[in-house]
């Protein structure tokens, strides 16, 4: 009788067995076993992350403008804090996409993960225009990622076997099961609550991350306190609207039942930029509500 375990196992440790098919298998084996945990994360490694991010998934690189002159040119931020932020940027795409360009290699050019906009805005003041803005990450990013989820899927299988599952025929025993429930499932430990950025290829087509898990109520209450003191904050009138901008788009995303991350961010970060230029002690005690966000 052949063991579907025992399988993953030895798929694991064939290069030639994408990652892909290794994770849909250990979707199978974990819908099966009722392991919930461990099947979201398979889900969210088919899929693409849309919120928290694995910590292996954080890609370390270079800051690159595009000049129109001279190409990409390298972007220089003299506080090592902000550059050490800015180097680092988590990836959320789904193992196929990665799978895909770690295929085209060197044909596929440069590889870079774009900047938010918000993001680009402020760091195009050193070119003196505005311009793209990204991190270029080296192609052993990808093969780091592709490696990592292989030898997660090995080390489960292996914990499995040792637990006395194996999955004789794709069946599961009512004893395993219950073993499998047993199991720890240490699944959490990867996370950290990083902001998705996508790795592109080969074209040339200063925002603080948010560095603890949203919480939605503090954001209600400083959206709040910002409506409530909008008049005593001393701004241009371009930037007022841009403030009053901001605030719904937050009170929509407060309002969702799936708020979006990626757009909470850079919204509070436009806020948070207006807020270090303006006037008036308004505008400063919002600055340290706002700084609280962005650093718990």
């Amino acid at each position: 009788m052949s063991s579907i375990v025992i399988e993953l196992q030895r798929e694991a440790l064939d290069s030639n067995i994408k990652v892909s098919d290794l994770l849909r298998k250990a979707f199978v084996v974990s819908r099966k076993l009722k392991l919930q945990e461990f099947q979201e994360w398979v889900e969210n490694e088919l899929n693409g992350y849309k919120d928290e991010t694995p910590e292996y998934r954080v890609a370390s690189g270079q800051l690159k403008g595009w000049n129109p002159y001279n190409g990409w040119v390298p972007v220089i931020i003299q506080d090592s804090k902000k550059a050490e932020l800015l180097s680092k940027r988590a990836n959320g795409q789904s193992i196929a996409e990665l799978e895909k360009i770690s295929a085209e290699g060197d044909n596929a050019g440069p590889l870079h993960m774009p900047l938010p906009q918000a993001t680009q805005r402020q760091l195009s003041s050193a070119f003196g225009y505005e311009t793209e803005i990204s991190l270029f990450v080296q192609p052993t990013t990808i093969t780091k990622v592709i490696d990592t989820i292989r030898n997660i899927i090995l080390n489960w299988a292996l914990n499995l076997e040792e637990d006395g599952i194996l999955g004789e025929n794709l069946s599961f025993s009512e004893k395993e099961k219950e073993n499998a429930t047993r199991s720890v499932q240490n699944i959490n430990n990867f996370y950290g609550p990083v902001d998705n950025s996508q790795i592109a290829q080969g074209n040339h087509e200063l925002s603080q991350t948010i560095s603890h898990k949203i919480d939605m109520i503090e954001v209600s209450k400083f959206i709040q306190s910002l409506k409530e003191q909008l008049t005593d904050i001393e701004v241009s009138a371009p930037q007022k609207l841009e403030l009053e901008s901001d605030i719904s788009t937050l009170n929509a995303q407060i309002e969702s039942p799936n708020p979006k991350k990626g757009i909470i961010t850079e919204s509070l970060t436009s806020i948070k930029r207006i807020l270090e230029g303006a006037s008036g002690s308004a505008a400063g005690q919002l600055l340290i509500e706002a700084g609280k966000m962005f650093f718990g």
